[in-house]
């Protein structure tokens, strides 16, 4: 099957079409590949480019895909999908159906005539597709309208349900903007009054992409209670409010000039926002973030001076070096200098690792039915390893945003290209 690659992962595998995209991924469990989980479904849905008819149908409910996650909790309560085990309750699988291939076949083979859908969507229940497909047929919609209208009702108390529950919230807020519910301002005002939460991080995704600007008063009451350096997820939540509100321009100075407030694994959006709307807060952000203990925000900020790859950027990474000795807090700035293709900045990485070498790890082992299995090593060892990998793909991820501000140079930085080259 050459139009199709794989590579495996942990206990499972990854299949994509090379062409289409499609892709596949699944963990094995009981010598299966029979069992999934809802984060890779998602995936699978989205990589999607023909879907066919179950799916395109799952997709028109679900545009955000998120809202998919409220559909399978319904389904593995009804039965009609089985988890592995209590213990492993994320991974199922379809309940037996081969009793209805036939029907399930002629259904989807039937699906894109308009004139019979109507007749399959309401004998399966799907009020809203009958409806749609009934647009010219008055004495059919008539029926229709109002059973797809209860349909939409039943699904939007449901929703208001599962609002207040701490796992479920975030998904039903998504699936009740995918709805377009009436009500849906009201729970997104109430999301921005409560505490922090994953369901307050899903009303700024969903403000933010309504972009209307009447928003920018209640997210801002939202900013100035948060604390930007407190528990997860206050972090992401300061700085998507800060991001909108920068956007529609609200209290501008006041604004950015909080960008130097910014907490952990934040870092690398707010050197591209400086970057973007204040070069001149940049350099600061620049060197708190190359040395931070947080790992992603080291990455992302080494990626972003990786990819403008010009004098002061080579400058900065190198300052950052020199100023370290330790290999993981430096792993991604010398991943960076790598990246920039230059034989003197090669060689001053080769110089720092010949003046301070790294010891590998030694692997623990662990003896499991008599055998002794190993040897395993440390997650930090792992990091260091693929610290590379890593780096090239925050470098893919952030391109495009980076190189509209590749040409930006920080106040404070005109020394010449010399000066690096005896740091």
């Amino acid at each position: 099957m050459p139009e199709w690659e794989y590579y495996f992962h942990g206990r499972g595998c990854c299949i994509s079409h090379k062409v289409d995209g499609d892709e596949i991924d699944v963990d094995f469990f009981d010598d299966s590949a029979d069992y999934f989980d809802t984060f890779f479904y998602e995936n699978y849905l989205k990589s999607l480019r023909r879907p066919e008819p179950p799916e395109q149908r799952i997709c028109e409910l679900h545009p955000s895909a998120r809202g998919v996650r409220i559909a399978v909790a319904g389904l593995l309560e009804m039965g009609a999908l089985r988890p592995l085990s209590e213990e492993s309750p994320h991974a199922y699988r379809i309940a037996d159906v081969t009793s209805l291939a036939d029907e399930v076949e002629m259904i989807c083979g039937a699906w894109p005539d308009e004139k019979t859908r109507v007749w399959f969507a309401a004998l399966i229940g799907d009020w809203l597709a009958a409806d749609e497909a009934a647009a010219d047929r008055p004495e059919l919609k008539a029926i229709t309208s109002l059973r797809a209208a209860r349909c939409r009702e039943i699904r939007r108390q449901r929703l208001g349900h599962q609002m207040s529950d701490q796992q479920r919230g975030h998904d039903a807020i998504r699936a009740m903007a995918d709805l377009r519910a009436p009500d849906l301002d009201r729970c997104l005002e109430e999301a921005l009054q409560g505490p922090p939460s994953s369901l307050s991080c899903a009303a700024l995704e969903i403000i933010a992409e309504k972009d209307n600007e009447e928003w920018c008063g209640r997210v801002f009451e939202l900013f100035s209670r948060i604390d930007p350096k407190g528990q997860i997820p206050q972090p992401h939540i300061w700085m998507e409010s800060l991001k909108f509100l920068l956007r529609h321009g609200y209290r501008w100075p006041e604004i950015i000039a909080s960008l130097i407030k910014v907490g952990r694994a934040e870092i690398g959006e707010a050197v591209l926002l400086s970057l973007e709307h204040a070069p001149e807060m940049a350099l600061p952000l620049i060197r708190k973030g190359l040395l931070t203990d947080v790992p992603i925000d080291r990455t992302r900020v080494a990626a972003i001076l990786a990819l403008i790859n010009s004098p002061w950027s080579r400058r900065e990474l190198l300052r950052a070096l020199a100023s370290s000795d330790d290999q993981n807090q430096t792993a991604d700035i010398r991943a960076a200098l790598l990246e920039c293709g230059d034989d003197e900045l090669r060689k001053a990485v080769l110089d720092w690792e010949e003046r301070n070498p790294h010891e590998n790890e030694v692997g623990s082992y662990e003896e499991i039915g008599g055998r002794k299995l190993g040897p395993f090593y440390t997650f930090g060892e792992l990091a260091l390893k693929n610290c590379a990998i890593y780096l090239r793909y925050e470098m893919e991820s952030l391109h495009d945003r980076v190189m509209a501000v590749k040409s930006v140079v920080p106040a404070a930085s005109s020394p010449s290209r010399q000066w690096w080259k005896f740091w």
